[in-house]
């Protein structure tokens, strides 16, 4: 009889989890729609990480503050450098059978979330406090929501946290793990 290994479902749903987190921080960070913000004209115009001042008509040109826009941008590429190293080190605890890579990519996967949700917290109070308080842009914006690239950036958090918290679950040896035959297990079965 050949030896066992044995499968974590725990850790391997982790790694799947920081892998779609991966995806989504991707979207959030290149999509455009952060904000779409509707204009008296009827004009709708969307806002993401990287625009800081938007044409709306001739003779109107709304700009953010690009300090706070650079930081939100900046949080959620450092999110996406820690999902990245996160999931590395879930697929070396995988290969590694060890329980350090584990607890070391759970902490990752946590800073990576603190690092969106200071972006998710900076981005709406900062975007709605320029355009409420410059009588400009109040004037021509009738109306703004947050839209779907925002909406993404939250589900990453979700996927985020259930990661770490995959990571970090440790059971019992027997319950933990399920046995799993190796590959070197040569047996035949004859058929009569």
């Amino acid at each position: 009889m050949g030896e066992f290994q044995s499968i974590r479902p725990f850790k391997i749903m982790s790694v799947v989890m920081v892998s779609i987190a991966i995806v989504l921080t991707i979207v959030s960070l290149a999509g455009p729609d952060w904000v779409s913000a509707s204009f008296y004209e009827g004009d709708v115009k969307s806002w993401g990480l990287w625009w800081d001042c938007l044409k709306v008509h001739a003779s109107f040109e709304m700009c953010l503050s690009a300090d706070w826009l650079a930081g939100c941008a900046a949080m959620v590429f450092l999110s996406l450098i820690a999902d990245v190293l996160g999931a590395a080190l879930g697929i070396w605890g995988l290969c590694a059978k060890r329980r350090m890579p584990y607890v070391l990519a759970g902490g990752v996967c946590i800073l990576s979330c603190i690092c969106m949700v200071i972006s998710l917290i900076i981005y709406p109070v900062m975007f709605t406090q320029e355009v409420r308080t410059n009588p400009d842009y109040n004037a021509e914006t009738s109306d703004f929501e947050f839209s779907w690239t925002f909406g993404i950036a939250c589900g990453t958090v979700f996927f985020l946290m259930g990661g770490a918290i995959f990571f970090f679950i440790r059971l019992r040896e027997e319950e933990d793990a399920q046995p799993m035959k190796s590959v070197d297990d040569k047996s035949y079965f004859s058929v009569n």
